[in-house]
């Protein structure tokens, strides 16, 4: 363990002071040993190993992926203030209404918190542009707007259908989704960053869901694009909240949040 401390003090020309070294090098090697998972044949054949090799067969070979490792900045505190989420990720992303609940949970062991991760909007149904609706009695137009909450209202719908408790995007939730989402009591998220739900959605075991339509023209929501957890917590750190999943099922997932006083310290200790 003591090697392995000193190995992130080479690389980096950063001038830190002794507490800080020994803070910052067992962060990094407690983070890199969070998302040891064991590795497979194939990911043994990728590295010019494979069976030939009789080491192989006598004990169990292990792989890290640092791409599974989440660094988040977040201003204010000391930088030895920074942590390690074991076995989490976090997000920085906030509840869109306050009257969403500000954490989800499986009820139990078997049960699981399934994620929704969109790169769309969810905004009311407008017909698109150029179409013309002739209306000849005024009553018809208030039945036009209601078609239009209610095709909103199954798109959501199909959504909270698949199970899911947690629904981010990277684009914008109009008010009208906002009122459904509060109604089902699920945490909606909006204009997420994109590379940090593609890192989430490979930790749950989930996929990055871009439009709803299917081969045929209609909506349809997979529930198989859901990722999984055990749950979802929105919790303060420095001056807004984050979003905190907890027990990714997908695959080995870890965050260090990161404290500092201003930018360019947090891109230090980042770099």
């Amino acid at each position: 363990m003591s090697i392995l401390s000193m190995l992130p003090r080479h690389p980096c020309p950063v001038r830190l002071s002794e507490r800080r070294w020994t803070f910052f090098s067992k962060l990094a090697v407690d983070a890199v040993k969070s998302v040891k998972m064991k590795a497979t044949t194939a990911d043994l054949m990728g590295a010019g190993e494979g069976n030939n090799n009789p080491s192989n067969n006598k004990k169990d070979r292990y792989k890290y992926p640092l791409s599974a490792i989440h660094i988040l900045k977040a201003h204010g505190q000391s930088s030895l203030e920074s942590h390690l989420i074991d076995g989490g990720f976090a997000i920085n992303a906030m509840r869109a209404a306050q009257g969403m609940p500000t954490a989800v949970t499986s009820e139990n062991s078997d049960d699981t918190v399934k994620i929704a991760m969109l790169d769309m909007n969810l905004q009311r149904h407008r017909m698109a542009m150029g179409v013309q609706v002739i209306v000849k009695d005024p009553a018809e137009i208030e039945n036009i707007k209601k078609r239009e909450m209610d095709i909103t209202k199954e798109r959501i719908r199909k959504i909270l259908d698949a199970g899911a408790k947690v629904v981010l995007t990277t684009k914008g939730v109009d008010d009208l989704c906002l009122k459904y989402f509060v109604e089902a009591g699920v945490i909606c998220a909006r204009r997420c960053n994109k590379d940090d739900l593609k890192r989430l959605a490979k930790a749950t075991g989930g996929k990055v869901v871009v439009t709803m339509a299917d081969m045929d023209g209609n909506e349809t929501f997979d529930a198989e694009c859901l990722g999984t957890c055990s749950a979802v917590k929105e919790e303060r750190i420095g001056d807004g909240e984050m979003l905190h999943v907890f027990g990714c099922q997908g695959g080995g997932a870890s965050t260090i949040v990161l404290r500092g006083a201003n930018e360019y310290m947090l891109d230090e200790m980042d770099r």
